[in-house]
């Protein structure tokens, strides 16, 4: 039973997963002829890399609009499976498991479904069915036979093919209507298994020599019972070999002595080798032992190196502004007739530099531990124009070239305000660096309001990005050969910042000419529990 209930905790992960995956929320909102072979595609991969039978996504209603299957000449699509249990119960937002014939196929199969949940309740289902094949074979141990029964007592898996759908008691007629309603399976006929646990004995009514005795499981994860089955005749040749050998051992009884003695010599050599096996055992688990605290060590030295890298590469623009303060107020104090307004903007600047180092630094620290960020309600157009601001302030020259268009129509968000000043500043400094070479460079900063959701794009006039890191483009370390520096962190974080705001980072290049456009899309609002 332990193995049988691993075994179905292992087949309820990946439908668990699809329901999280973007191309199956995309064709429950979007019913497309592309967003549902998208969807189709993503359930056949998922069903080939999970060995699974076949995967399918039912609507509201029950019907099928993406199947694994969507190409098959028997196809899932536009069937309705509302009858199935599995359907009604993943719609009130909880796991649903189901053994059943296939009222498509004929095949039987263990079935797995998963409400897929969306912002105004459930959206759709996720189903996933599984032969168990692999299992039945791996319980095929001879001389032994295995049987499991559902919650009717009607055997649904089996070593023995004629024992299969076979009920174990009488079924009433409230149960039979149940399995006619579901479509479960047809039970067959009037051949019953009588379950007699005083006596350990299965007893099949229309066949005489299928006695056997039995142990019996309950399964954990199933309402099923599991049956270990060996057949009384079995047994009692068996029995009859034993009774022969004892009687072999008694005519033999001058070998007895040599027997008995080797049979101490071989435990004694056998007691000594468990006792090697045993010094053996502790030396390669105190090894182990330290293996894995060489590879705690070095995991911790690793994350160590990312936070270093993540935040010498935020703060290393706020640092360079401060330095070129530093210098104008040396170069001022020098004069003797130094205007104090100047000094007193400078001190101003360098102080809200060095806060906003601050902020970096912890915010970054906790974003790469994963621990809890604070989300607040913001005025986006003061956290842009504060993003533009600093721009001004730290790269004077190349801000000349920025244009800033605003939809009136955005007006707050939900998030945290320096991370997303974090992303903006990201963005716009690798478009500086994509246009510097450039002779009339441009970069546009477009904020507006679509699908819920406020999208911040920066679009530039550059080289673009190489084909060859489009598909890595978002990859820690790797940066662009046309850059002329960096790390390769830049768009990392600002893609992790979208998803710890529930939104998205997109890349596209420009239609006409040569550039890049990057867009952050934040919903307005969104549900936030990161710890």
């Amino acid at each position: 039973t332990a193995e049988l209930d691993r075994r179905l905790a292992q087949l309820a992960v990946v439908p668990r997963l699809l329901t999280s995956h973007p191309d199956i929320a995309s064709a429950l909102q979007d019913v497309s002829a592309e967003t549902m072979d998208r969807a189709s595609f993503a359930l056949q991969k998922a069903q080939r890399d999970s060995n699974a039978e076949f995967a399918f996504l039912l609507n509201t209603e029950g019907t099928t609009i993406a199947a694994s299957n969507f190409r098959d000449e028997v196809s899932f699509v536009g069937r309705n499976y509302g009858f199935r249990p599995y359907f009604s119960q993943a719609m009130q937002r909880e796991e649903s498991t189901f053994f059943a014939v296939g009222a498509t196929t004929g095949i039987p199969g263990y079935f797995v479904a998963n409400p897929v949940v969306s912002n105004v309740g459930v959206a759709g289902v996720v189903v996933m069915k599984f032969a168990l094949a692999d299992l039945l074979q791996a319980w095929r141990i001879a001389p032994y036979e295995w049987l499991a029964t559902d919650e009717f007592g009607v055997v649904i898996l089996s070593t023995v093919p004629d024992f299969l759908y076979l009920p174990t008691r009488e079924l009433d007629a409230l149960e039979l209507e149940q399995i006619t309603r579901q479509r479960k399976y047809k039970p067959s006929g009037s051949a019953i298994f009588d379950v007699n646990e005083d006596n350990g004995v299965v007893v099949d009514n229309n066949e005489p020599s299928g006695n056997y005795f039995l142990q019996s499981r309950t399964a954990t994860s199933q309402s099923w019972q599991i049956y270990l089955l060996i057949s009384r005749n079995t047994v009692f040749f068996r029995a009859l070999l034993y009774v022969l050998a004892v009687f072999a051992l008694l005519l033999i009884g001058l070998l007895l002595y040599r027997i008995v003695s080797a049979q101490r010599k071989l435990a004694v050599s056998e007691k000594k080798y468990a006792m090697a096996l045993e010094l053996e055992v502790q030396q390669r688990t105190e090894e182990l032992r330290s293996a894995q605290e060489r590879l705690i060590s070095e995991s911790n030295f690793a994350m160590l190196g990312r936070m270093s890298a993540a935040i010498n590469h935020e703060i290393n623009q706020p640092l360079t502004s401060l330095r070129l303060n530093m210098a104008s107020m040396r170069k001022l104090i020098a004069q003797p007739d130094a205007d104090v307004s100047e000094i007193r903007q400078i001190v101003v600047d360098t102080d809200r530099t060095t806060k906003r180092i601050g902020r970096v630094v912890t915010t970054l620290r906790n974003l790469t531990r994963q621990q809890r960020i604070r989300h607040n309600d913001l005025a986006v157009q003061p956290l842009v124009i504060d993003v533009v601001e600093t721009v001004k302030r730290e790269r004077p020259a190349m801000s000349a070239c920025l244009s800033v268009t605003f939809d009136n129509s955005v007006n707050r968000l939900t998030g945290n305000e320096v991370l997303l000043q974090q992303a903006l500043l990201n963005l716009l400094y690798n478009a500086f660096d994509a246009v510097i070479d450039v002779e009339d460079p441009e970069v546009a900063l477009s904020v507006f309001l679509q699908n819920k959701a406020v999208n911040m794009c920066v679009t530039d006039n550059g080289c673009g990005v190489s084909e060859s890191v489009v598909g890595n483009l978002f990859k820690p370390f790797v940066s662009d050969d046309t850059k002329k520096s960096g790390m390769g962190l830049g768009l990392t974080l600002v893609e992790l910042i979208a998803h710890n705001h529930a939104g998205t980072l997109n890349y596209q290049p420009v239609t006409t000419g040569s550039g890049s456009v990057f867009t952050l899309s934040v919903p307005v609002k969104h549900v936030k529990s990161t710890e």
